[in-house]
C-alpha cells in the first residue's frame, strides 16, 4: 500500500508547473482534439497474490474535443507469485488493453476523468519452486476488463502528466490447469507522460 501512495505524491510534484504553463485559453481545456503517445509505469497487486510488482509499458490517446477520449496499451507486468496448496509458481502478464475515457476539465490544468475498457492478457507460467507436481500450461491467453478514474496534469497544450487506479476484473476459467481457481483481478496504479501532436 506504500508504493501507491509514491505515485499520487510524484504527480502532485508536477502540479504547480502544471499551474504556471495553462494561464490562457477560455475554455477550461489545454488538450483537445489530438492523438497522444507516452510512457507508462505502475503497479498491479492481484488479490490472491503473495505481493504486488511494478510494471512499464507505453500508452497512446486520442481525445475527441474537450471531454472524450479512447486510450491503447500495452504493458509487461513480471512475476507476481501464488500458491497453490504446497506449490508456488509465478506469472507474467503482457496486457494489451482498450479503453474508453470521460475527460471532466475543471480547469486546464486539473482534469479528472473516468475510464472504462476491456483487454487480452497474454500469460506466461513459471513454475516457483521447480516442483515436477506442478501442473501448468506454459502461457495462454485471458480476457478482462477494467473500471477506474485518474487525473491529468496538462503541461502546456502538448503533454500531460497523469495518474490512475484501475480495478482489473479477470478470472479465467482454466479448467485443464491447476491454476483454475486462481483469481488475477486486482488494483493497479498507473502514472504516465503523454506528448500529443
Amino acid at each position: 500500500m506504500k508504493r501507491l501512495l509514491l505515485l499520487p505524491l510524484f504527480a502532485f510534484i508536477f502540479a504547480p508547473y502544471a499551474q504556471a504553463q495553462n494561464s490562457s485559453s477560455s475554455d477550461g481545456a489545454a488538450i483537445k482534439n489530438t492523438l497522444g503517445l507516452g510512457p507508462r509505469v505502475g503497479y498491479y497487486k492481484a488479490n490472491e497474490a503473495s505481493e504486488g510488482n511494478y510494471f512499464f509499458g507505453l500508452q497512446t490517446r486520442l481525445r475527441f474535443g474537450k471531454n472524450w477520449g479512447l486510450e491503447g496499451s500495452i504493458e509487461y507486468r513480471a512475476g507476481q507469485e501464488y500458491e497453490i496448496g504446497s506449490q508456488t509458481y509465478q506469472t507474467k502478464f503482457i496486457p494489451v488493453k482498450a479503453s474508453a475515457m470521460l475527460f471532466l476539465p475543471f480547469s486546464r490544468s486539473f482534469v479528472p476523468y473516468g475510464v472504462a475498457g476491456l483487454g487480452a492478457y497474454y500469460r506466461i507460467f513459471e513454475n516457483a519452486n521447480n516442483s515436477p507436481n506442478l501442473d501448468l500450461s506454459d502461457e495462454e491467453f485471458t480476457f478482462g476488463y477494467h473500471l477506474g478514474f485518474g487525473i491529468e496534469f496538462p503541461l502546456g497544450s502538448n503533454a500531460a502528466l497523469n495518474i490512475d487506479y484501475r480495478y482489473l476484473f479477470l478470472n479465467p476459467e482454466d479448467n485443464e490447469t491447476s491454476t483454475q481457481n486462481a483469481d488475477y483481478s486486482g488494483n493497479t496504479a498507473t502514472a504516465g507522460l503523454m506528448f500529443y501532436f
